[in-house]
């Protein structure tokens, strides 16, 4: 999931370098407890602060619905974390504001209200809906498929989003499968596009800090906590190119 912000980041700051960390040996994140996800990702904080990171981007919203405070109070008032919620709710309210919303995310996500609360200060309703199906179905490389389509439609069949001003992709897999998502939705229906959202707030971010780079050879290097070759072809096709994956195992099993 994470890979398509990575995707996002690497088109819209190309001068940066890139340290990406997918904890190939804990997903799917979606069913995990709140207790397991802080200690994933605070686990996975630590290994980008020792890479020496400027920016901190948490890809992933089950981790950025149930840990991010835990990770903010790990890095410090330094260095910025950027998750992948807060741009998007953002977003969602200065496009919709006082809309209807729809979201669909992992059940970790949706069951820590985090979007709810966002959404409600912000004067905007949302009705969400946990697909747990579905950030498995991509994982396994069913996306763009007829199984990915039936998964998609399973969820969608009974209309419930159809009235709704926007949809929210609460799960950073979900871009892989949005013109399944799009079919089945009436055309005035926005899809927020999350990994450029979140892409163009880390570029802000920078900005801000006076902290973009202009290197001529920015470096690219990714991590998985578990190799395998399922990941590496998937990890292939979402990014275009092939990538050289390293592992690193966690030093203990959590």
């Amino acid at each position: 999931g994470g890979l398509t912000i990575a995707k996002a980041l690497l088109q819209r700051l190309p001068m940066e370098s890139l340290c990406y960390v997918g904890d190939t040996a804990h997903m799917p994140y979606g069913d995990k407890s709140p207790e397991r996800l802080k200690a994933y990702a605070v686990g996975i904080a630590q290994r980008l602060l020792d890479r020496g990171c400027k920016a901190l981007v948490v890809a992933c919203n089950s981790a950025s619905s149930n840990a991010l405070d835990e990770v903010r109070d790990l890095v410090g008032p330094d260095i910025p974390v950027i998750d992948v919620v807060q741009p998007v709710v953002d977003a969602a309210s200065l496009h919709h504001p006082h809309g209807e919303l729809a979201l669909i995310g992992t059940r970790a996500t949706v069951q820590s209200g985090l979007y709810e609360r966002l959404l409600s200060a912000q004067g905007l309703t949302v009705t969400s809906r946990a697909t747990p199906l579905l950030a498995g179905a991509i994982e396994e490389g069913f996306h763009n498929g007829t199984i990915s389509s039936a998964v998609v439609e399973a969820y969608f069949a009974d209309g419930w989003a159809a009235d709704k001003d926007a949809l929210l992709l609460a799960c950073t897999h979900y871009p892989l499968v949005v013109d399944e998502i799009c079919a089945l939705l009436p055309r005035r229906v926005a899809v927020l596009d999350a990994p450029g959202i979140v892409a163009e707030r880390v570029a802000s971010v920078l900005e801000a800090r006076k902290a973009l780079s202009s290197s001529t050879a920015p470096t690219r290097q990714f991590e998985v906590t578990d190799w395998t070759q399922s990941f590496a072809d998937g990890a292939a096709h979402i990014l275009g190119t092939s990538v050289d994956l390293v592992e690193a195992p966690w030093p203990e099993v959590l």
